[in-house]
């Protein structure tokens, strides 16, 4: 009985032991983990886009305790803010970045431009209007006029080749956000086999985070996400990019009226949706309305600026007489910026410039000149408040005003990210005072465990030895 009554209790004492013992060993384990986890979150303190991991310690149902999910911690409102303020500073960024182009087209000095230009041609008017046989003067007009169709041609052309410039950065944007939405699936497809394998996921969502961000710096972007963490995208129109692993792209067409690419998205069955519209933010938007709208605008004025020379010389010159006694030609051909130029029989034969108003007043009536460069200060524009200077100034003033803008919105955004991109880090970036405070706690832990172990080690050699 004594033999069998010692055997109980030494089983007993072995329960008990081996017990422990599991208890200590899942908590050898735990803590393990939970210092491989901070050790990874110091060691990418400084790794752009790492989301810090936190391991969730739970108690075990035998009385221990176990890791039961390493998890990201993140802040998906400051995220999403962050995002759309992303978006935005990529407008601003793009405009930045091609409107310089254009204020260098409108930059004049006091010998260069188109101000000098008008300032020339109008004292030879006056030059012609003073000596009207005057042969250097009027080939001395002849000469300014043809600098000043010239500097209208320079200036439109200059405007159509920054047009030209975006719309190829438009082609390269559109293929970067199909390079994006590509690797965006990818992703999606790679979070769904680890998850179903039961692997670590943190660091594809880290990589589709940064993706995801990337993308929308370039396009408006609306985002969500499933329960595995994959991400689907849409355009800001609801037209969707990707959705799982399935993606949609992005193409263009050319425009029939200006020559320049509109942007289409392109369906599942293959067919295209002209979309230009419809993207209004993102780098994509911001080149848009450069090209789209802002230079159109300024070329407008600037063909409204140059057809005005052109039709009210031209009218004159139509009703005066030349240094022969001959009515006068047209004195400019075209009717705009891109196309003003001086008629080639004035070139070659300045006596054609119809100084005089009578034919009687040959040679020395110049009082057609007169009225020629009186246009200097008719006030033809803007409901006859404006002369060709003001309206002039006006622009360039209206082009200044806008590059100012956008500096001054593209710094403010710049900040308005800086503040979401720190709200955003204040959660989920790598602390390394708190990730080394909770690797010195894990790490006694694990050593408080091990010890437990050795104990238990101990005694269980003097039961054996008993």
């Amino acid at each position: 009985m004594e033999d069998d009554l010692l055997t109980k209790k030494e089983k007993t004492k072995m329960s008990t032991i081996s017990g422990i013992a599991n208890i200590a060993l899942s908590a050898l384990n735990t803590y393990a983990a939970a210092i491989s986890v901070t050790s990874t979150n110091i060691a990418n303190s400084e790794t752009t886009g790492y989301t810090r991991r936190q391991a969730v310690i739970e108690a075990s149902g035998t009385g221990g305790v176990d890791v039961t999910e390493v998890k990201r911690i993140y802040d998906s409102f400051a995220t999403n803010q962050l995002l759309s303020a992303n978006t935005d500073l990529g407008k601003w960024e793009a405009e930045q970045e091609t409107i310089s182009s254009v204020e260098g087209v409108f930059s004049d000095t006091e010998d260069y431009g188109l101000s000098s230009a008008m300032s020339d041609f109008w004292d030879a008017w006056n030059d012609v209007a003073n000596d009207a046989s005057d042969s250097t003067a009027r080939s001395v007009l002849a000469s300014a006029a043809d600098t000043l169709a010239n500097t209208f041609n320079s200036m439109s052309s200059d405007l159509s080749n920054i047009q030209n410039d975006i719309d190829n950065r438009v082609v390269e944007t559109l293929n970067s956000i199909n390079e994006l939405t590509a690797q965006i699936a990818d992703t999606n497809q790679k979070i769904s086999k680890a998850a179903a394998a039961g692997t670590d996921t943190n660091t594809l969502k880290d990589t589709l985070d940064s993706l995801v961000l990337e993308l929308s710096e370039l396009v408006d972007i609306n985002t969500s996400a499933d329960s595995a963490g994959q991400v689907s995208i849409q355009l800001a129109d609801g037209k969707i990019l990707v959705e799982g692993t399935k993606t949609w792209s992005l193409s263009t067409t050319t425009n029939s009226t200006t020559g320049l690419q509109d942007i289409t998205w392109v369906s599942e069955s293959g067919s295209e949706t002209v979309i230009t519209d419809d993207i209004t933010s993102g780098k994509l938007g911001g080149y848009l309305e450069v090209r789209d709208e802002l230079i159109p605008s300024y070329r407008e004025q600037l063909d409204e600026l140059a057809a005005s020379i052109i039709d009210h010389i031209n009218a004159l010159q139509t009703s005066g007489y030349d240094l022969n006694g001959d009515a006068g030609v047209s004195f400019f051909t075209g009717g705009s910026a891109a196309d003003m130029a001086v008629n080639s029989a004035i070139t070659d034969d300045p006596s054609l410039i119809a100084a005089a108003a009578t034919a009687n007043g040959v040679p020395d009536d110049g009082s057609n000149a007169t009225a020629s460069a009186e246009l200097q200060n008719s006030l033809l524009f803007n409901s006859s408040t404006a002369t060709y200077s003001d309206y002039y100034a006006a622009l360039v003033s209206k082009v200044g005003a806008t590059v100012d803008s956008i500096n001054t919105y593209y710094s403010s955004q710049s900040d308005t990210v800086e503040l979401y991109q720190n709200q955003r880090d204040s959660v989920s970036s790598v602390s390394l005072d708190e990730e080394t405070t909770k690797l010195l706690l894990y790490q006694s832990a694990y050593s408080a465990s091990a010890k437990v172990m050795s104990y238990l080690d101990e005694m269980l050699q003097t039961l054996i030895e008993m």
